[in-house]
């Protein structure tokens, strides 16, 4: 409803200085919709297009080159975590 995603940053991994971690739903039979290159904070908050989210069930975070890619044809490099969009108000 408020239009945003709030993601926490869980375990030790970094990325290294020269690459990004991108969020992307990925829904059914469809190319990953980029929602935006994570920064290092330990919260995020992001803002998401609802219908962005309404049909993707999975949110995916691929490890990209620095600023992330257009998003146009999905994830460009490897996708290191992957889980269920669980919808809840906060």
């Amino acid at each position: 409803q408020a239009r945003r995603l709030t993601l926490q940053r869980a375990g030790e991994y970094r990325e290294a200085s020269d690459k990004s971690l991108q969020l992307w739903a990925v829904a059914p039979g469809a190319t990953p919709r980029s929602l935006g290159v994570l920064d290092s904070a330990s919260v995020m908050r992001i803002a998401a297009e609802s219908n962005a989210l309404t049909a993707a069930p999975l949110l995916a975070i691929s490890l990209e080159p620095k600023g992330g890619v257009s998003g146009e044809k999905g994830p460009t490099g490897p996708v290191l975590f992957k889980g269920a969009l669980l919808k809840t108000a906060l």
